[in-house]
């Protein structure tokens, strides 16, 4: 990500306007250019993003409590586990 450097000006507009350093950091990840030192996120940039993290939630929902075991860089299976969960001992 980029780093920048915020003037004291920047500082100050920020506090009025309710922005943290890490809103900065979305709006410039996931933000529109709208001009050649302007960027903004708009509204079709956050329901894209929002799309996104809904079907990553999803994927996500759907594989709670699935285990692999992975041995050498290799799968070797995958599971539903049926009782409590016992951590192996490696």
């Amino acid at each position: 990500m980029i780093k920048l450097l915020i003037t004291k000006h920047a500082q100050a507009r920020m506090r009025q306007r309710g922005l943290r350093e890490a809103d900065l950091d979305l709006i410039l990840e996931y933000g529109t250019e709208i001009g050649q030192d302007r960027i903004m996120l708009k509204e079709r940039d956050v329901d894209k993003i929002i799309q996104s993290l809904k079907r990553q939630i999803a994927k996500l929902e759907r594989l709670k409590n699935k285990v692999i075991v992975v041995t050498d860089g290799r799968l070797i299976t995958t599971y539903h586990p049926n009782g409590a969960f016992r951590p192996s001992h490696r």
